[in-house]
C-alpha cells in the first residue's frame, strides 16, 4: 500500500519546514527498507472551479450556440482559451496536439483537456469564460452565480 506525503508550499517561507518534513519521512522510510520518490507538482484545479466553468459553458451554449452540441461548444471554448494563452506567452501546461491520421491522411487536432488544467489555468479559464459571456450578452444562471460565490469564498 502506497502512502503519499503532500506538503503545500505557497511561499519561500514554507520551503525549510517542508524540506525538514520530507527529510524526516524519507529517513524513516529508508531505514524501514522502503525506497521512495520525490516529486514536485503544481496543484490541479479544484472541484469548485470545475463546477463553475461547466455552469458557465452551459449558459454560453444554451443562450448563444444552441445549434451546436454542448461538447462541441466546450471544445471550441477550450481551444480558443488555449490559443489565447499561447499568444500571451503562457501556454497551457498540457496543450493540445496535432496528430496525423495515417489512414485518411488528414491532420487531427486533439484539444487540451480541462482535466489537465492547473489551478491557475482553471482560474484564468473562468475569467476567459466571463469575457466571452460578456461579449455575447450572457445572463448567468443561478447555478453559475452560486458556483461563482463558492469559488470566490474558496479563492479568498
Amino acid at each position: 500500500m502506497s502512502k503519499e506525503l503532500v506538503i503545500p508550499v505557497a511561499s519561500p517561507a514554507d520551503y525549510s519546514p517542508a524540506i525538514e518534513r520530507v527529510k524526516s519521512a524519507a529517513t524513516k522510510g529508508v531505514q524501514g527498507g522502503r525506497p521512495f520518490e520525490i516529486a514536485i507538482r503544481y496543484p490541479s484545479k479544484s472541484r469548485i472551479q470545475e463546477e463553475k466553468y461547466h455552469a458557465m459553458i452551459h449558459d454560453i451554449h444554451r443562450q448563444c450556440f444552441r445549434g451546436y452540441s454542448a461538447e462541441g461548444v466546450k471544445a471550441v471554448l477550450v481551444n480558443q482559451f488555449a490559443r489565447e494563452m499561447e499568444e500571451a506567452g503562457t501556454p497551457l501546461a498540457h496543450p493540445g496536439e496535432r496528430v496525423w491520421d495515417w489512414q485518411t491522411q488528414e491532420p487531427v487536432y486533439v484539444r487540451p483537456s480541462t482535466k489537465g488544467f492547473l489551478k491557475s489555468e482553471a482560474s484564468q479559464f473562468v475569467e476567459f469564460l466571463y469575457s466571452v459571456g460578456t461579449e455575447y450578452g450572457v445572463a448567468w444562471s443561478d447555478k453559475a452565480m452560486k458556483a461563482y460565490e463558492e469559488y470566490r469564498e474558496v479563492a479568498a
